[in-house]
């Protein structure tokens, strides 16, 4: 006979901070830039701006995290 073992998980709060949450957001945005880079290198011009603009948004966004 199986018997049913019941234990709560106590999980601590998040010591994470805004500058903690922008290196994060600062490596999305490369990640998007690079592909950015790519869709430019096959000539993609329509995605690479598109892709460019986000990055380029999230990489200002994760800038001001820094910021007090």
């Amino acid at each position: 006979m199986a018997t049913l073992v019941s234990f709560s998980l106590v999980m601590p709060m998040s010591d994470l901070t805004a500058p903690d949450l922008a290196v994060g957001a600062l490596a999305l945005a490369a990640a998007v830039l690079y592909a950015a880079w790519h869709e430019y290198d096959a000539k993609n011009q329509r995605d690479a701006k598109l892709l460019a603009a986000v990055g380029a948004i999230s990489l200002m966004g994760g800038a001001l995290a820094w910021l007090p």
